[in-house]
């Protein structure tokens, strides 16, 4: 599904992401963990096509992404979220989600958007589809309210059913619960873990969470000064002597993240 070689950045003669590389099947999720500066964000900038690579190759169903730009991406089937939430304010929740529809309905959305046109029927479907993804994210009652002014975790979900308006087969989540309480970010998960099983896409999420990365996340990587320094199972990472040294800076012995 999506295959990545010899992936580098540099900013001004900076590393920020070194010779990565990745294979991910279909359905499969992925966790993406390192310390502040090890490249996480970068990497979803470059998979999303906000970035464009000094090196390597990135390539999803086949199609090769390099040189396509950003507002392609989405088309393709693969959507994302923000560290720093880019919501449009002044619009509803349920109208931030049905602005994602332009990519695959732009003339039914002006219509569902101005209240009039031929794609009315059409439109209507739009919104009851939108609102479908508010309530599969526990926040439909939250609708008609301006996203400007809703709760920050309210925010956080009315991104991601954004994305999810896409129709993804591939979801890039980065630091989906950053900002979150405890019991926020344990909601969150068990959301996204429903919605994966019902939709089945693919996701990669970047996350300084380290309790949430371990519950949601079967396989994962770490980055370390933009280098992938180790990659497998929860129970593998955590008992892993450099990443231990990556995150405290000291042996394994000293203690487990």
């Amino acid at each position: 599904m999506l295959k990545v070689e010899g992936l580098t950045k540099r900013f001004q003669g900076v590393v920020a992401l070194k010779d990565y590389r990745l294979t991910l099947h279909e359905g499969e999720i992925l966790g993406v963990i390192g310390p502040n500066g090890a490249g996480k964000t970068t990497l979803i900038n470059l998979l999303s096509g906000f970035l464009r690579p000094d090196e390597g190759s990135i390539r999803f169903q086949g199609q090769d992404l390099v040189r396509l730009p950003a507002h392609r991406i989405p088309a393709l089937g693969i959507a994302r979220t923000f560290q720093n939430i880019r919501l449009f304010p002044s619009l509803t929740a349920l109208e931030n989600v049905m602005v994602a529809m332009t990519v695959h309905h732009p003339p039914d959305l002006a219509s569902a958007l101005l209240g009039f046109g031929p794609g009315q029927r059409r439109a209507q479907a739009l919104r009851e589809q939108a609102m479908h993804l508010l309530e599969q994210l526990g926040i439909a009652h939250l609708a008609d309210r301006p996203a400007g002014v809703l709760p920050y975790g309210d925010q956080r979900r009315v991104e991601i059913a954004r994305a999810l308006a896409l129709k993804p087969s591939l979801l890039l989540l980065d630091e989906p619960t950053a900002g979150l309480h405890p019991e926020e970010s344990e909601a969150l998960v068990e959301q996204l873990r429903r919605l994966h099983r019902e939709w089945g896409m693919a996701i990669v999420m970047v996350a300084h969470d380290m309790p949430v990365v371990m519950r949601f996340c079967p396989r994962l990587h770490v980055l370390s000064s933009g280098a992938l320094l180790a990659e497998g199972t929860p129970e593998e990472i955590r008992n892993n002597p450099l990443v231990l040294e990556a995150f405290l800076g000291r042996p394994s012995h000293s203690g487990a993240a």
